[in-house]
Parts: C-alpha cells; sequence; structure tokens
C-alpha cells in the first residue's frame, strides 16, 4: 500500500483530529464534525473527491468554525474546491455525492444555535456531541 493510499478516503480523521486542527475543540467544530461524518455514512464516499460541501451560515465566528469540522470529516477541503461557504442568515449544510447525485440537507434546529451561543462552551460541547443528529438538524435525504 501507497503512502497516498494510507491518507485516501479509507483514513478517518476523529473528531479530537478535528479540534487539534482547528485549535480548539467548540460547539460549531462539533457539530461540523458530526454532520460531515453522518454524511460519509449515508452517502457513502469512495474517494476524497466524490463528495461536495456546501455550507449557507453566517460568515463569522463562532458560525464558520462549523467549517474546520466539516473539511476534517468530509475530506471536502478549499485547496481541492468541493467545499463551498456562503454568507447567509440561515444555517444549512448540503452535501451532495457528485457520482450518484444523492444529497444530504441539513438544516440547525433554533432551538440547538440558541443554546451553542448562550449557554458556557462547555455546556455547548457537550450537547453538541450528545444529541442525536435528528434532533439538532432537520434532515433531508434526496
Amino acid at each position: 500500500m501507497s503512502e497516498l493510499d494510507k491518507v485516501r478516503a479509507n483514513r478517518v480523521l476523529s473528531l479530537d483530529d478535528a479540534a487539534a486542527f482547528h485549535g480548539h475543540k467548540g460547539p460549531f467544530l462539533v457539530i461540523g464534525y458530526r454532520a460531515g461524518k453522518y454524511a460519509v455514512e449515508v452517502l457513502k464516499p469512495e474517494t476524497e473527491f466524490d463528495l461536495e460541501t456546501e455550507a449557507y451560515i453566517p460568515y463569522k465566528t463562532p458560525y464558520s468554525c462549523v467549517l474546520a469540522g466539516l473539511q476534517c470529516a468530509t475530506k471536502c477541503t478549499w485547496g481541492k474546491g468541493n467545499i463551498k461557504c456562503y454568507n447567509d442568515g440561515k444555517f444549512m449544510i448540503r452535501i451532495k455525492h457528485r457520482k450518484n447525485g444523492r444529497t444530504l440537507t441539513l438544516i440547525l434546529k433554533d432551538e440547538y444555535l440558541d443554546i451553542f451561543l448562550k449557554e458556557p462552551i462547555e455546556i455547548a460541547v457537550k450537547k453538541a456531541e450528545e444529541t442525536p443528529i435528528e434532533k439538532l438538524f432537520k434532515v433531508t435525504i434526496t
């Protein structure tokens, strides 16, 4: 197995890896990572080029921290050009499998957005880590 094959889509970065990449573990990093991991489980990419991600978020911290989590979980990166961010008031993530067209759309529920913005970081991170994806987001798969 070549060195390149060792780091391709079959190697999974953990949430701790994402936090190390980002510099800390906050609630928006966590939900970005979890949304991306969920998308990988549902859409089943074979390579790091199979997915494309669009994030519709307010493009400022702490919201933009979701992008680091998405990159680590999906392997969609700025360098490959398969992740895009749109400065938008809503909080929606859309991840598409390029080969088969299946698309996962996740819209963060307002009550969790409020928790992540207002609660102490330790409480917000715990909620982000422990709340089932279907409770955090309105999930649509097409």
